[in-house]
């Protein structure tokens, strides 16, 4: 199995997603977890996906969605993505992942909050806005408060073309997760969570929300 594995990871990226949908060489039926839009933070266990040679599954979440079979996962978690998408867009997602997991199945999505945002915007928090990164670029695009701002909406162009499209609020992300059908929606604090090693998950605690819920 492990020799199997590393010979479908030389397989191209985008062969990948027929592989999982199809079942191809068992290929997609080993999941049982899966990390949606995975960026840098490459999760053991998972089912890691994104825009990148590097993941186990390269998908557009845009054009496609999730190859899985109805209820075959226990958990999903996604970190800073549903932010990519529009609302619409997002609801599908949503959707999507209520149909891929089991009974019982949980899903963890955190992106910006609105509110913090909005908080740190009024309250004149120029040192969240002003942060630098460690090579001396500004950490938000945007010469002013007022500009960074916008910039959640229109701006964080990523490597890969995607552009922030929808800033939410807990409520608002809340509802579409009721209206896929899931029960338990909670708020959760930053690395509160019943799924193991959520400290490898979670990040960016001063910008975030955190979201649980249960099929």
């Amino acid at each position: 199995m492990h020799a199997l594995r590393n010979f479908l990871r030389t397989i191209p990226a985008r062969l990948r997603y027929y592989f999982t949908r199809f079942g191809l060489f068992g290929y997609g039926r080993k999941w049982r977890k899966v990390n949606i839009g995975s960026g840098s933070v490459y999760l053991p266990g998972y089912c890691n996906i994104d825009l990148s040679a590097a993941a186990d599954l390269y998908l557009d979440l845009e054009k496609r969605l999730l190859p899985f079979p109805s209820e075959s996962l226990e958990a999903a978690v996604c970190i800073s993505t549903i932010n990519y998408f529009s609302r619409e867009r997002g609801a599908r997602i949503v959707k999507d992942v209520y149909r891929v997991l089991k009974q019982g199945g949980i899903a963890r999505f955190a992106t910006q909050d609105l509110r913090i945002i909005a908080e740190k915007y009024v309250s004149g928090d120029r040192d969240f806005f002003f942060q630098k990164l460690p090579d001396g670029r500004e950490r938000f695009a945007g010469k002013t408060m007022g500009d960074k701002v916008n910039s959640w909406f229109y701006g964080y162009t990523t490597l890969r073309g995607k552009r922030c499209r929808y800033v939410y609020d807990f409520e608002t992300l809340a509802l579409l997760f009721k209206e896929a059908g899931f029960s338990g929606i909670e708020q959760k604090r930053y690395r509160e969570s019943v799924i193991p090693d959520i400290e490898r998950i979670d990040n960016r605690q001063e910008q975030m929300f955190f979201l649980e819920a249960i099929k």
